[in-house]
């Protein structure tokens, strides 16, 4: 009886002082793919909505829910807390958290990602985009595999998937694709927010792409006494990756696992940063890599920049694909015309532009998808 008084209490002074109360939803909600067992919150329902819901301190004033780069005004229900339903205006990888009379908190209430210092996140539906969904397929293995770096004198983590046959495919060997993260990620992020290991398991599944190994690797790599600029980034942040890269991670894993050791059956792509590294570390050694994937981020309109035109000289006669990719909603014509350049040199290239998607790991995803059938 005291907590119906108390909520009706609470309900008349909103309504006195012109506030809105938030009324809990009708209908069918259940938690998120991402909503940690402990939590009850977010909830999604089935048009695809989002419900969230936060227990703040009484002297919260002013809450507002930044999700997916816009920022909206939350409201307290009857209970005191902070509610909103939101419709995401795009699929897929959803980012968000809760500002608390100015101040950002992350969201302990779903399973923690790390995307531009943003840790938590939603699935947004996305029916056109089944291809890195769950399914019941064969899954490969993904671990973590630790080194003694000497480039920066620390031990360093690579995230290494295995095909699901790996175990007990005797001696075969397999080819090995690099795949970098962006800036504001590390190098667990392809499996956690870009869905890499599942978007593989599938296509393996469907026969359209080979069983290969994929390699993650950080991005930064810091020297002692290295000065730090932008991006949390050291100013030799790409040659330290290429020390490390070429003359320790290669050399670790093709002794480490059953790989294909030649150019042939290695490739390398990245994400934004990522992207980046592949110009500028893997691009210059076509005696390493046979294939090129570059989302969102080394891709070139004017390709003879790139190493003073080592792609058009006779090093590349034996690169097999150059693949660049963005978001409708970043240079499209870029990838138009550094395509056609490449190929009407005979070099194959192929551009991919995400509809309707931006800087993004949407785009990413759909990169990485249009990139396996075309490698090995």
């Amino acid at each position: 009886m005291k907590k119906i008084f108390l909520l009706l209490w609470v309900l008349c002074i909103s309504l006195a002082a012109g506030a809105k109360v938030f009324v809990a939803p009708t209908g069918e909600w259940k938690k998120t793919e991402q909503t940690h067992r402990r939590s009850d919150f977010p909830k999604i329902n089935e048009q695809g909505e989002f419900w969230f819901q936060f227990e703040l301190p009484s002297t919260a004033q002013k809450v507002e829910l930044f999700f997916s780069n816009k920022t909206y005004p939350m409201q307290k229900d009857a209970e005191g807390k902070w509610n909103i339903i939101i419709k995401s205006e795009k699929p897929g990888f959803r980012e968000y958290l809760v500002i608390v009379d100015g101040v950002k908190i992350g969201d302990l209430g779903t399973n923690p990602v790390y995307v531009n210092g943003v840790q938590a996140h939603v699935e947004a539906p996305a029916p056109e985009d089944s291809f890195y969904e769950m399914r019941d397929v064969p899954h490969g293995d993904i671990r973590e595999h630790w080194f003694l770096c000497k480039t920066d004198c620390n031990f360093r983590r690579m995230m290494v998937y295995t095909p699901a046959e790996y175990e007990t495919s005797g001696s075969k060997r397999y080819p090995v694709l690099y795949l970098q993260h962006g800036a504001g990620e590390d190098e667990t992020e392809w499996a956690n927010s870009g869905y890499a290991c599942r978007i593989l398991d599938n296509l393996i599944a469907e026969g359209r792409v080979k069983p290969m190994i994929i390699v993650m690797n950080n991005d930064f790599v810091y020297k002692p006494g290295d000065k730090i600029v932008r991006l949390a980034m050291s100013e030799n942040w790409s040659e330290n990756f290429e020390e490390m890269f070429i003359n320790e991670v290669i050399p670790n894993i093709d002794a480490s696992y059953r790989t294909i050791a030649d150019a042939d059956h290695r490739a390398m792509a990245g994400l934004s940063l990522g992207g980046m590294l592949t110009s500028n570390v893997g691009m210059k050694r076509p005696d390493l890599f046979s294939y090129y994937g570059l989302f969102s981020g080394g891709v070139t309109d004017n390709p003879k920049s790139v190493h003073d035109g080592i792609i058009f000289s006779p090093a590349y006669k034996n690169v097999k694909l150059i693949f660049m990719s963005c978001g409708d909603q970043e240079y499209p014509e870029r990838i138009a015309k550094g395509v056609e350049i490449l190929n009407n040199a005979g070099i194959t290239a192929v551009g991919h532009v995400s509809a309707g998607t931006a800087h993004e790991w949407q785009t990413w995803r759909r990169s990485l998808y249009n990139f396996l059938p075309l490698i090995f």
